[in-house]
């Protein structure tokens, strides 16, 4: 039979290595559970392989094409965790790279956000609908804040989703205008006593091709504001797809060790540590041969310094 690297071998593999011939024993369900566990979640993080890098975009908004791409007005993109293990730089925007930033410190020192507090309306006895107008314009939507005391002395608060609609402690209708700050038939869960303020903290922003990005708490956060949409790309290692029948791993020479590290997690439920650590030595073995393929493509590379004319971000040639 030839080695095709098929679910199926890799089953069979699993069995002998295990001592379970019989579905009786493991049935065809549990094993390729423990297979697929071994092949998503703990391959890319025993290797990262270059197999399993690839420069595209991370992100979820998408065009009518399918293309995931920066949107207008919108700053902050949430990440699938389950889709990539890690994001990396160059990031690219429009074809131009932009500085990239894992600390939020970091990056709000280059591009402070300070908030403009201002009175938005006041409490004349009743829950609404109240009116009012945000003066600096145009809104970051997430960053819209706005606080009033009620009858009772709790502190009501509420925000704006990316549509300008108004939620939190309050009923729905309310909308404000991000364009124009125009705010309409906010109602408050309870009554406002007469003059009560209500105070209104947001961000303002320039709308222009960013220039930097934040990955922080699963999130993208590109700035200035995107201003027409973008193209955006990054380095990014994946997640392999789980297999079903007659599936092969990405690469068939991965079926192996696969087998292999299904066989140590069947150990591990069944605490059969001596089986599990003769098992292991084989393991790391075929880890080995597996990452040679990504050490042997790395190597036709010197490894970039800061003096590299090759980053038009954080090279020493920019200065």
């Amino acid at each position: 039979m030839a080695v095709t690297g098929t679910l199926e071998q890799i089953r069979n593999k699993v069995r002998l290595l295990t001592g379970r011939p019989s579905v009786n024993q493991l049935s065809n369900d549990d094993l390729d559970n423990y297979i697929n566990d071994f092949y998503v979640y703990d391959l890319p993080a025993h290797l990262k392989l270059w197999n399993l890098t690839s420069s595209e975009s991370p992100l979820a908004t998408t065009n009518t094409s399918g293309d995931r791409i920066l949107t207008e007005g919108r700053w902050l993109y949430n990440i699938d965790w389950n889709q990539y293990t890690n994001i990396e730089p160059p990031f690219y925007v429009g074809g131009y790279e932009i500085s990239f930033f894992q600390d939020i410190r970091s990056f709000l020192n280059f591009f402070p956000s300070q908030m403009l507090k201002q009175t938005l309306a006041t409490g004349t006895g009743v829950v609404g609908p109240y009116t009012g107008t945000v003066s600096n314009t145009p809104l970051l939507y997430d960053s819209v804040l706005i606080t009033v005391i009620d009858n009772t002395g709790n502190t009501l608060t509420a925000g704006v989703d990316a549509d300008g609609t108004i939620d939190g402690d309050v009923a729905a209708g309310g909308t404000i205008n991000l364009t124009t700050g125009a705010m309409a038939g906010l109602t408050w869960t309870a009554i406002i006593p007469v003059g009560n303020i209500m105070t209104v903290q947001s961000l303002t922003y320039v709308q222009t091709r960013p220039q930097a990005v934040l990955y922080f708490n699963k999130a993208l956060i590109f700035y200035p504001v995107p201003d027409v949409a973008y193209d955006v790309t990054c380095t990014v290692n994946y997640a392999p797809s789980e297999m079903e029948a007659g599936d092969q791993p990405e690469i068939r020479e991965w079926w192996t060790l696969i087998a292999f590290g299904a066989a140590l997690k069947i150990f591990q439920d069944n605490l059969d540590v001596e089986s599990y650590q003769k098992v292991k030595m084989f393991f790391d073995k075929q880890l080995c041969l597996v990452e040679r393929r990504t050490l042997k493509q790395l190597s036709t590379q010197r490894v970039a310094t800061i003096y590299d004319g090759g980053s038009g971000i954080s090279g020493y040639q920019n200065l």
